[in-house]
């Protein structure tokens, strides 16, 4: 039987009011409503990632899919952020880390996630697999999805694992049944789901591809779907004939190509980014789709061994060392330490870490430093690192012009990508020296660069991080705040965004980021780590599930 009027007219009085009238009324207990957002952001100033002006509004997030923007009062929400005016963008998309390794150890990849990085793209030139640990890159792929990370990784494929698979180190061409292998394994590599091809050229085994051999494995990347990424041949005095050698690559391959770390290396090289630039913007006109990322810093960091000889380093560090050892062979490989240091000039090489116990007091150094200590020339000091450590030490060059790096940040087709790790946690108990860029890179640029120097626009800084970078690595449904993407999402101060990691002082988390949101899951909140490891590996184009 229906109820009268009068009762139903009674259940939507409040009960205060019935209570005053001495009246009640047995009613049925409804369901609680089911919120209508998972996660809802708050009074943010939107920047969408596209450059475009910051306007106010919030953002509503259903499992890890944007699927609301604007007023959004009248929407519950299981959890929401209040943005307190703070500037509210996608997350960034950092398009060369090397997180990949340390993610294993410390999933929560802390610096990265106070970066406000939500991304990482990684495989400079090696991929995880295959390899001896991980035969096919997909199985690193799966492992790294079952363990979980705070943040998202998308792969490269290595060139330099199909080379050292089919030939080793050698310096000489493959042959062209060693080519058809190395084909199928960068086939394979893009199937389990790498977004591109990658090359390192300035190591081994990379040094000793042909142009040709890039060019017939970028054709299969192409094919799955797949762009190139490239640490190109030379970023000094040969600088033009690497990037020509990267343009024939897009053109003959059909491929998109993205330079790592746009530089143009050591003192006599200064003031050259205006012809570099010249260069890649002739090479679009053409109709190659190619673009560069840089770090927002005078100083590179890479092994020692990067000094020496490329015939040296033929077979490997073994090798050189062997040489070295060697009195017919030692005059030639010094000859050559020689000048490299002459141009790097006075305390351009800062030796950061080191294999040897032994040599612990050589950290943290310049070469000239360490010369002194051992009461030898410089390059003795190099030689005596290399025979006496069983890999190369890590350093620091300080090899870049300051105009040069600004010149390049302002590049329309200049993205981001910080070259680094995040350190582990025993790494930062540890306390060795690291790059800045490990901690700073992205809250340099919104701050340093934008916000003090005003060399950009804090829009057009965003766009490189966001909606650039993601075009770049193919990430299309990332990089912008749109109903339908994906919800990487970062709120940040743009007063108080900054970087605090100093080249001599180097373990301090940027500060500035409030909160990261990975695929719809907060992994900091209010200044804070969660616990929540939400991240995904993102399998590139020609991904077939096994």
């Amino acid at each position: 039987m229906r109820n009268p009027g009068w009762l139903r007219l009674l259940r939507r009085l409040t009960p205060g009011f019935l209570a005053t009238l001495g009246m009640t009324v047995a009613c049925t207990t409804a369901a609680p409503t089911r919120p209508m957002l998972d996660l809802k952001i708050t009074d943010g100033r939107i920047l969408d990632g596209t450059g475009a002006p910051w306007f106010h509004g919030d953002i509503g997030v259903r499992g890890d899919t944007i699927v609301a923007i604007g007023d959004l009062d009248t929407m519950t929400a299981a959890t929401t952020i209040d943005a307190a005016r703070q500037i509210v963008s996608p997350g960034f998309i950092d398009l060369l880390g090397w997180s990949h390794d340390s993610a294993l150890e410390d999933p929560r990849v802390e610096a990265k996630v106070r970066q406000g990085v939500t991304t990482e793209v990684t495989g400079e030139g090696f991929s995880p697999g295959p390899s001896p640990r991980w035969p096919a890159l997909g199985d690193f792929l799966d492992h790294l999805d079952q363990q979980g990370t705070a943040i998202n990784f998308a792969l490269l494929m290595g060139a330099s694992n199909a080379r050292r698979i089919v030939i080793g180190d050698g310096n000489r061409a493959a042959t062209a049944d060693e080519l058809r292998r190395m084909e199928e394994i960068v086939a394979q590599g893009m199937r389990d789901g790498a977004i591109g091809l990658s090359t390192s050229l300035i190591y081994v085994p990379a040094m000793f591809s042909t142009t040709e051999e890039i060019i017939r494995l970028a054709r299969v990347a192409a094919a799955h779907g797949g762009m190139y990424f490239s640490h190109i041949r030379d970023e000094g005095d040969r600088i033009t004939e690497a990037l020509e050698e990267a343009f024939r690559i897009g053109r003959e391959a059909d491929i998109p190509v993205n330079i790592w770390h746009l530089k143009t290396s050591s003192r006599p090289n200064w003031g050259r980014m205006p012809e570099v630039i010249r260069l890649i913007e002739e090479a679009r006109a053409e109709g190659i789709d190619v673009a560069a990322n840089i770090y927002p810093y005078p100083a590179s960091s890479t092994n020692l061994a990067t000094l020496a000889p490329d015939w040296g380093m033929e077979g490997g560090y073994g090798q050189l060392v062997a040489r070295l050892n060697d009195p017919a062979q030692r005059p030639r490989i010094t000859e050559a330490l020689q000048r490299q240091l002459e141009r790097r000039g006075e305390k351009g090489v800062y030796v950061a870490r080191i294999g040897n116990p032994a040599h612990a007091a050589y950290e943290k150094r310049f070469i000239e430093e360490i010369a002194a200590m051992m009461n030898v020339p410089t390059e003795e000091a190099l030689i005596r690192l290399y025979i006496e450590n069983e890999g190369p030490p890590q350093a620091i060059f300080f090899s870049m012009s300051e105009d040069d790096v600004q010149y390049a940040l302002k590049q329309p087709f200049v993205s981001i990508g910080a070259d680094s790790s995040a350190p582990t946690a025993a790494a930062r108990a540890e306390g060795g020296a690291v790059h800045p860029r490990a901690y700073g890179t992205f809250p340099r640029v919104l701050g340093h660069y934008a916000r003090d120097l005003k060399l950009i626009t804090l829009e057009d800084a965003v766009r490189k991080m966001t909606s650039q970078a993601a075009q770049r690595a193919h990430l299309l449904d990332r990089g912008i705040l749109r109903s339908g993407m994906r919800a990487d999402i970062v709120v940040f101060d743009p007063d108080r965004v900054r970087d605090l990691s100093q080249f001599d002082d180097p373990h301090h988390f940027s500060e500035g980021i409030s909160h990261v949101v990975v695929n719809g899951v907060p992994v900091l909140r209010d200044g804070e780590m969660t616990d929540a490891l939400p991240g995904k590996t993102l399998r590139g184009r020609g991904y077939v599930q096994r």
